[in-house]
């Protein structure tokens, strides 16, 4: 084989090999192309500027600050409410025993010349139930003001509701299942039921022959 055939081998050779990394390079640059393009699909141009991480940890710092805060401040709002409920009670209950000290007063005279033991007869019976009587109304007066009522029960309906019923009895003028007969007095403010009357319920008139 002569040196020109072996030259234009080489040549030929030579030439293969840079046509074979020409190409080698134009895919290689093509695929890197395609992977930025990719990459730039994904993540999008506006996400490109990425909150470092040390933003990120300050920024959950602030909202950990906020947090705290809010907390504190529910905290002391629910203890400043629950302060200010307890003194309304106060005032309250304040204004409607104030007007039981008068009734007390009363009671206090009534019995002053009784002795602490022992039986007592008041000198003025009469007198003396009179002044009871008007003790009592003035309680009720009271109670009144309180917003305090009594439960209607001799000759109404019974009513669970409102009558705790102790026993039954026949009654010649109250029909039956309505009350008869009072035992304690029931009392309610508006329409919550503060105690509930203790009432005994009549059976209607008594047949001949019961």
């Amino acid at each position: 084989m002569s040196d020109e055939t072996i030259k234009s081998a080489a040549e030929l050779a030579a030439e293969r090999a840079a046509k074979a990394t020409d190409a080698a390079e134009g895919t290689a640059e093509k695929t890197l192309e395609e992977l930025v393009e990719a990459a730039e699909q994904v993540v999008g141009p506006e996400e490109e500027d990425v909150v470092s991480s040390a933003k990120l940890a300050e920024e959950l710092e602030a909202q950990k600050d906020k947090y705290v805060r809010l907390a504190a401040e529910f905290d002391n709002f629910r203890k400043r409410t629950a302060r200010e409920f307890t003194e309304q009670q106060v005032v309250a209950q304040g204004k409607a025993f104030a007007g039981l000290f008068p009734v007390v007063d009363n009671f206090e005279r009534a019995f002053q010349d009784a002795p602490e033991d022992g039986d007592w007869v008041p000198a003025d019976p009469v007198a003396f139930a009179k002044g009871m009587r008007l003790i009592r109304d003035q309680l009720r007066k009271v109670l009144a003001d309180a917003g305090i009522e009594e439960i209607p029960a001799v000759g109404t309906p019974f009513d669970p509701n409102f009558h705790d019923a102790l026993t039954q009895m026949p009654h010649a003028e109250v029909p039956a299942d309505h009350v008869a007969v009072v035992h304690a007095r029931g009392w309610k403010k508006g329409d919550r039921v503060l105690r509930h009357a203790q009432v005994i319920v009549s059976t209607g008139p008594q047949l001949a022959g019961d």
